[in-house]
């Protein structure tokens, strides 16, 4: 190594690894050491204070035109949360999200608006599952576009200057938190194809509902007025009373999950399923 290449000398270089090695011994790898003091780990959860849900539903739709839906969701509750706290979320940098585009780097796996927003809950909440078990329910049962959604592009009210698209989107239920399974419905139903502006605007549209109704969920949380409202529709109830975590083989529990069951699985086309199924 030269003794200075681009501004930064080899003792600079040295000085800086040092405090790299400083701040991972006393907050953890990757973790700044003014959110630690020695010995100890980064407080969680982080202290939350109340969103307004109209606000981040603004910001979630912006987010996405920035970087996607995960990082969108994510961005629009955490990056409030930077603003209104600072400290610690100001160490949290947005882009660790951005892996979580189009359901985790294009595989249409778990929606990344749901995957950013149920990031910034567990974040904040010790009650993450129970509130992360509701937002993923509500999801799969929710028109997407939301009226207020449609309303905002139509008015322009969103804080982008440009639009994807700017007229209402027909909606539709997507019966899944799978991104594949949310696009290929939608596109098939309204006959949009899956690279169409449209069909992009609508993620943007849903990044925003679902940072909004996260942080409904967070507030009520933190007023200690969190209740569960959504619930399992009765197939999955029905498949459930067999297939769920458990020991007993026999009975089914070589299984678990919580989605729509039809939507993968039917007896002639499920490679799991026999035709001896009940």
């Amino acid at each position: 190594m030269t003794e200075e290449h681009n501004g930064l000398t080899r003792r600079g270089f040295l000085t800086g690894m040092g405090g790299l090695a400083a701040g991972i011994a006393v907050g953890g790898l990757g973790v700044p050491s003014s959110m630690a003091s020695a010995g100890q780990e980064p407080v969680w959860p982080m202290p939350y204070v109340k969103l307004d849900p109209e606000e981040v539903r603004k910001l979630g739709h912006l987010g996405y035109y920035e970087g996607e839906c995960c990082r969108g969701a994510f961005s629009a509750i955490v990056g409030s949360l930077q603003k209104k706290v600072g400290a610690p979320f100001t160490a949290i940098p947005i882009n660790i999200m951005a892996y979580g585009t189009g359901g985790v780097a294009g595989w249409c796996t778990l929606c990344g608006a749901i995957n950013g927003a149920s990031a910034a809950i567990s974040l904040v909440s010790k009650n993450y599952k129970a509130i992360v078990n509701e937002l993923l329910l509500w999801y799969t049962q929710t028109p997407f576009p939301s009226d207020k959604a449609n309303a905002l592009a139509v008015n322009h009210e969103y804080l982008v200057d440009k639009y994807k698209s700017d007229k209402a989107l027909p909606p539709s239920v997507p019966g899944s938190p799978l991104c594949h399974v949310n696009v290929s419905r939608w596109c098939k139903e309204h006959g949009y194809a899956s690279g169409s502006s449209e069909r992009s605007e609508r993620c943007a549209r849903i990044s925003g509902d679902v940072a909004a109704y996260a942080v409904e969920l967070l507030n009520a949380d933190m007023d200690g007025t969190f209740a569960p409202t959504h619930k399992f529709s009765a197939e999955v109830d029905g498949c459930r009373t067999c297939h769920k975590k458990g020991k007993d083989f026999d009975a089914g529990m070589w299984t678990r999950g919580k989605m729509e069951c039809s939507d993968c699985h039917d007896k002639a086309t499920a490679k799991l399923v026999g035709p001896d199924h009940p």
